[in-house]
């Protein structure tokens, strides 16, 4: 049926909001390559990019019964992916703000080759670590950190107890700063704060 219905985007988007998942399936393959060319020149960066499409498909999903009222589809997608990438510029700012001050104090003298590399290094462990997490304890810590959902609507959407949730996102975090040293982390946020001032 989805087969015969490969181009009609109405009938998809009823069938998706009704909890259809080949039919969404279907609507993220036809979507997917627009949206990364538009949301890479944008971030410049693939791996804000890959984030920013799963963050919306991961909200389409979540907010699937409101699917079917959604007029002129492309038009709702790319205008989520531009205040996705907004808001993952705001978060970069957020976080590079609490850290100047205290890299402002610091003689660290900036090798651009060297730290770029050190970055790319310390950031592609960090979503290895996360990429590595147990498929359940993975999606909680995304869902919580990324898609900024409080515990007790983790657990409503995952039919799980609020608890269960916490001890999810806490081992998460134990696991990621047992695996990611600290100095580690700050280098990701130095590194954001002098690309920020560029």
């Amino acid at each position: 049926m989805i087969t015969k219905l490969l181009y009609d985007e109405n009938e998809l988007l009823e069938l998706a909001s009704s909890g259809n998942e080949q039919a969404f399936a279907t609507l993220f393959h036809a979507y997917k390559k627009k949206l990364y060319g538009y949301l890479f020149r944008l971030t410049e960066s693939n791996e804000i990019t890959e984030d920013i499409i799963q963050e919306i498909f991961l909200k389409l999903w979540k907010d699937k019964s409101e699917l079917v009222n959604i007029v002129q589809f492309d038009a709702y997608l790319f205008r989520m992916a531009k205040n996705q990438a907004i808001n993952a510029f705001k978060n970069v700012a957020r976080q590079t703000m609490l850290y100047a001050e205290y890299f402002d104090t610091q003689n660290i003298e900036v090798n651009s080759t060297d730290n770029m590399i050190q970055f790319d290094e310390t950031q592609k462990l960090l979503k290895q670590i996360i990429e590595n997490l147990p498929p359940q304890q993975k999606l909680i810590f995304k869902l919580s950190r990324e898609q900024y959902l409080k515990h007790d609507e983790i657990a409503e959407m995952l039919n799980l107890s609020p608890s269960t949730v916490k001890n999810h996102i806490i081992q998460a975090l134990n696991t990621i700063k047992h695996k990611l040293k600290y100095q580690a982390a700050m280098y990701i946020f130095y590194m954001f704060w002098i690309m920020l001032k560029k």
